[in-house]
């Protein structure tokens, strides 16, 4: 059913991370709650593709490298639970996780699974694919540490794995130490040396996930990643909520929702949050509305006289005048947004 999908879907898609990747931030200690509260919304969202379990991926809870809050299944059948229409993975490294935990995910409901390893060190996973493809799920394989060879060496290694039959391959920027131009050069090199779609999996070190994401989707990736606040290991990931404006500024998935994503960073991803990773909601709307915040006190000051949400009347001001709204317009906006809350 997945493989149909992602073969009769066309635009890109944005693969979210927060319930795997993101749980580095509070030490994998998300509920079955909070998977159940964040799968449920990001369904809603539009995202078609939602990792979730343990950082380090399926089997690695364990004292030394951390004890998840649930186990690898509860979050998979969770998470399966909620998703209406989002597909439900996880990550794998051989080493950490075995077999049979890949088939305990398969048995509580795994739609895909990207099994990882060193960009150096690859065919260790041939066997973990071959396996996880016999048991129909959608397998990519994701090079960590992409970065460690050059994009002759890396051209090299595409044409050696090519037969092993994976359906996608992901470029990994594990440092988050890569810059767009050779993130279009990779993914290029990836797309001429085999027919896997390509995926794109960035951090945050150098505070270019979200751009080396939009290189990775400008140069022909099929799926980039991203977590609800940038939350993540180290720096952190790409901004799921910036991505989906992204996405839909370039025209590639507008049926996502960002507003909603918008929603879900601030109101359940913040609390959760032990230190403060990626940009908060108000950043992003001024920056998607192309507004200065100069204007902000006036707006506000509207607040006391409207019940109505600051970052709808920046967007909805913007759209009709981003470089000096005047009073008025601010007010007339204010009192069409009071109407819509007020009947719907």
């Amino acid at each position: 059913m997945m493989k149909e999908f992602l073969n009769n879907f066309q635009s890109p898609i944005l693969l979210d991370c927060t319930i795997r990747d993101g749980g580095y931030a509070i030490n994998f200690q998300f509920s079955a709650r909070d998977t159940r509260n964040i799968c449920t919304n990001l369904d809603k969202s539009g995202i078609r593709m939602i990792e979730v379990g343990h950082g380090l991926g399926l089997g690695a809870s364990n004292p030394s490298n951390g004890i998840a809050f649930e186990s690898d299944e509860d979050y998979i059948s969770t998470a399966k639970s909620v998703a209406k229409n989002a597909f439900i993975g996880a990550f794998f490294i051989p080493g950490i996780g075995k077999k049979e935990d890949i088939k305990k995910a398969k048995d509580a409901g795994l739609d895909f699974i990207r099994i990882g390893k060193d960009v150096t060190d690859l065919s260790v996973t041939r066997d973990f694919i071959d396996y996880s493809l016999g048991l129909d799920l959608h397998v990519s394989l994701n090079m960590m540490k992409s970065y460690a060879v050059s994009a002759l060496e890396l051209g090299n290694i595409i044409n050696n794995i090519k037969a092993w039959g994976v359906d996608a391959i992901c470029l990994v920027d594990s440092a988050g130490c890569m810059l767009p131009e050779q993130i279009s050069e990779y993914v290029t090199v990836i797309r001429e040396n085999s027919d896997s779609p390509v995926g794109f999996h960035g951090h945050n070190n150098l505070g270019m996930a979200n751009a080396n994401s939009l290189a990775a989707l400008k140069g022909g990736a099929k799926f980039v990643d991203a977590t609800l606040r940038g939350m993540g290991r180290s720096a952190g990931n790409a901004q799921t909520e910036a991505m989906a404006f992204i996405f839909q500024e370039y025209g590639y998935d507008v049926n996502l929702d960002p507003f909603l994503l918008l929603e879900m960073s601030e109101n359940i991803i913040e609390p959760l949050m032990l230190y403060p990773q990626g940009l908060s909601s108000m950043d992003i709307v001024i920056g998607i509305s192309k507004f200065h915040s100069g204007h902000l006190p006036r707006f506000k000051r509207i607040l006391k006289k409207y019940d109505i949400d600051l970052r709808k009347l920046i967007i909805g001001v913007s759209k009709v005048n981003c470089i000096n709204p005047s009073d008025e317009l601010i007010e007339s906006v204010a009192k069409d947004l009071a109407r819509i809350d007020e009947f719907s």
